[in-house]
């Protein structure tokens, strides 16, 4: 895929993303906005059509209050006068025209048997506190321990009776929603004057009316509202498959417009929470799809009124308003298509440009001057440099990388040529160095004495050295040393120090009186500070003693055939080249029979792995204990591989070097 159609495809796509997810966005808010504003219109005409009710109701509510108190004063002024008749006739005063009957008919039942007679509206009769209390008011089906309303009995109110009377509501004995309203109002304490506790044989008159029969003109109003409400309902806009209903607790339909009948049997949640916080509000999913369904409970008249919508239909502005976006969204879309692909091919016409000459570079040979010209000349020929966009940058930037190229190639190509002198004269200079350095593994061995020595410089030349000859009295000379540094100092350091050490030793000097005289000719002349760790020893292989000196180099191993180890742990004094004025000092020592002398550097112990922990002397001592039979060169070998396979992948830190000494008698070792 090219890098055209790749930028063709990112800009298409940011665009296209862009215009998607504003859609999406679009039409989340408007569906939300067009959710809660129905939310807000439903909870509007809720509370609208719910404050008519609730005002029908207050009407209502009068209207029967209204009743109420009107008949409690007829019921008053009627028992009143039926009292005052029955006391006036007992007196025998004359009857006034305007007496009504009810005293004479309660007046003649009560001769024989307790007296009861009926208005038009109520029902009066007369009873002593006894029968009261024990027979209760049969008339209006009130026992005798019954509670009224304000839970008290017969007996409480009789008990405290006032001389105008009292009213008490009873519930009826038949029906608990029915009620019964009586008046009761004592004759005989009336006229003894008290307000005391009545007596048994005390006389009250008990007026009564059920108040069913009162709330007639109430019930024409409530229905009146209803029909009203009914009507104002009619008038309200409904949504295509909408619901506008009005039922009462007992699940009965008042009122209904809308055909769903696959939401009336889910509601009944909406029901319940409107019961307990007066409205409820959510969705509800039927088979014909999602409805939006407010539910308001009328405390007043134990009512819900019901409204829902179907929520497609609330959405289909939202969609229609997403339609129109989306063809908008598809226009701008192929346009920004054509744009861009238009923009994209004028600029990556330099980029094809700056891609031929790149491929043009990669074919030249750099290693050929002629090739070199060429490629400084190629960038500013066939790049568009006189822009002033990033695109002009970019080829400037290139022509300058192009010229610096081909400075660097020219520079690397001398310094090349430099390092291959170098490494010429390194490895010259490495020959030599192994040339001063004697071969002791091609050398045969000798009655009594064998040998071998291993070198490996850590660089192309070392600072580590070893040598070993023969003197005039036919005593072999050992040497073994270790210069500070490495490469070529150190080598020029070894090369001066192994001179200095032969011309010692074959003056006749001791091992001792050797490192002193080289101490001093070191340190006189050492510019640069170095010094030199030297081992010298003087051995005969007829007696196999041993005179040795060592200035601060690693001690020695001697070791049997059965692998056991001691060192040479005497010290002759410190470093060589370091310090003027040392005396060092002669230490002698003899190989039996059959034992081995191990001198090494610490490029040995000192080896490391990739955890960098160190080869270590314990590591040498097992590897030497495990070859102890093993000869001069098949020992250095041994213990060569055994730190090379302990360090790994690792490079050498330093140089290494081994010289192996063996004692043996006539012909026990024919491998030596």
């Amino acid at each position: 895929m090219t890098l055209r159609t790749k930028l063709s495809l990112s800009v298409g796509c940011a665009v296209a993303f862009s215009i998607i997810l504003t859609l999406i966005l679009t039409w989340q808010r408007v569906s939300h906005f067009v959710l809660s504003s129905e939310e807000t219109h439903f909870t509007t005409m809720a509370d609208a059509m719910e404050s008519s009710l609730e005002s029908s109701y207050q009407e209502y509510l009068t209207a029967k209050v209204r009743v109420v108190l009107s008949t409690k004063r007829e019921m008053r002024t009627m028992t009143l006068d039926a009292r005052n008749d029955l006391l006036a006739l007992e007196k025998n005063i004359p009857p006034s025209p305007t007496r009504s009957k009810l005293g004479k008919s309660l007046l003649g039942n009560h001769a024989s048997e307790r007296s009861h007679t009926t208005d038009e509206q109520f029902s009066v009769s007369l009873s002593t506190v006894w029968e009261l209390r024990e027979l209760g008011i049969p008339e209006m089906h009130v026992a005798p321990q019954a509670r009224s309303v304000k839970r008290q009995t017969l007996s409480d109110i009789l008990m405290n009776l006032s001389p105008d009377g009292e009213f008490a509501l009873w519930p009826s004995k038949d029906n608990a929603d029915e009620h019964v309203l009586l008046f009761f109002l004592p004759v005989d304490a009336n006229r003894r004057g008290k307000v005391t506790a009545m007596l048994d044989s005390d006389r009250v008159l008990v007026s009564g009316l059920r108040l069913t029969s009162l709330f007639h003109e109430a019930e024409i109003l409530r229905r009146n509202r209803l029909e009203a409400a009914k009507h104002n309902f009619e008038h309200v806009r409904l949504y295509d498959q909408g619901l506008l209903m009005l039922r009462n607790d007992n699940g009965k339909v008042l009122f209904k417009r809308g055909k769903t009948p696959a939401l009336m049997d889910k509601l009944s949640g909406l029901y319940a929470v409107a019961r307990v916080q007066n409205h409820a509000m959510g969705m509800v999913d039927t088979d014909d799809g999602e409805y939006l369904c407010h539910v308001a409970w009328v405390q007043a008249f134990h009512w819900y009124l019901v409204m829902a919508a179907p929520l497609d239909v609330l959405r289909a502005p939202s969609d229609d308003l997403v339609s129109h976006l989306l063809l908008a969204g598809l226009a701008i879309l192929i346009i920004a298509a054509v744009i861009t692909a238009f923009m994209v091919m004028r600029s990556l016409r330099p980029l094809r440009r700056l891609r031929d000459c790149t491929s043009e570079m990669a074919a030249l040979d750099p290693t050929s001057p002629a090739s070199l010209d060429a490629m400084e000349k190629l960038m500013p020929q066939r790049l568009d440099l006189s822009r002033h966009d990033e695109l002009g940058d970019l080829a400037r930037s290139f022509a300058s990388m192009g010229q610096d190229l081909m400075k660097n190639i020219r520079a690397s190509m001398a310094a090349m040529t430099e390092q291959k002198r170098m490494e010429g004269e390194l490895n010259a200079a490495r020959d030599i160095q192994i040339g001063i350095l004697p071969n002791l593994n091609t050398t045969l061995p000798e009655p009594g004495f064998a040998i071998a020595a291993f070198l490996e410089p850590a660089r192309e030349v070392g600072g580590d050295l070893y040598d070993s000859f023969t003197l005039e009295d036919g005593r072999k000379a050992l040497v073994m040393g270790d210069v500070s540094g490495k490469g070529v100092p150190a080598a020029l350091f070894m090369t001066m120090s192994v001179t200095l050490v032969r011309y010692a030793l074959r003056s006749g000097l001791d091992p001792a009186q050797a490192l002193t005289q080289v101490n001093a000719l070191l340190e006189e002349h050492n510019p640069g500070n170095m010094f030199i760790t030297l081992f010298l020893a003087l051995y005969s292989p007829e007696t196999g003693e041993m005179l040795y000196a060592n200035g601060g180099h690693c001690l020695p191993y001697v070791m049997d055939a059965q692998g056991r180890l001691r060192q040479l742990e005497n010290l002759s004094g410190p470093l060589v080249g370091a310090m003027p004025g040392v005396e060092y000092l002669p230490f002698r020592d003899a190989l039996a029979p059959g034992e081995t002398c191990f001198l090494y550097t610490d490029g040995l112990t000192e080896a490391m792995n990739a955890d960098k922990e160190l080869y270590g002397e314990d590591r040498l001592a097992a590897c030497l204990t495990a070859h102890a039979s093993a000869t001069p060169g098949a020992l250095q070998k041994a213990v060569f591989a055994d730190i090379c396979s302990f360090r790994g992948d690792e490079p050498p830190s330093d140089d290494i070097t081994m010289l192996t000494m063996c004692r043996y008698v006539g012909a026990d070792k024919e491998a030596v």
